[in-house]
């Protein structure tokens, strides 16, 4: 399963898209800089995978790739999508 959360806001900058993953990163005042890594974590522990998109002053794609458990995948079909 792919799930893509998009904003239109300012994009991140390509030297900080490295860092956006690691604990304590924050380019605001007063964030934790946790989130992220919160979120990549969780993703990882489940077994999927986080990319984004981003253009500078258009915004930022994340990708989020979730694996369908081998137990459900039998009940899904074409007729039900």
């Amino acid at each position: 399963m792919v799930l893509e959360v998009s904003d239109t806001g300012v994009g991140i900058p390509e030297e900080q898209i490295g860092k956006i993953f690691e604990p304590y990163f924050t380019t605001k005042e007063f964030g934790s800089g946790l989130g992220l890594t919160v979120v990549y974590k969780i993703i990882k522990e489940h077994g999927g995978e986080i990319s984004l998109r981003t253009r500078e002053h258009k915004g930022t794609t994340f990708v989020l790739t979730f694996p369908i458990p081998r137990s459900e995948r039998n009940r899904i079909s074409w007729e039900d999508g």
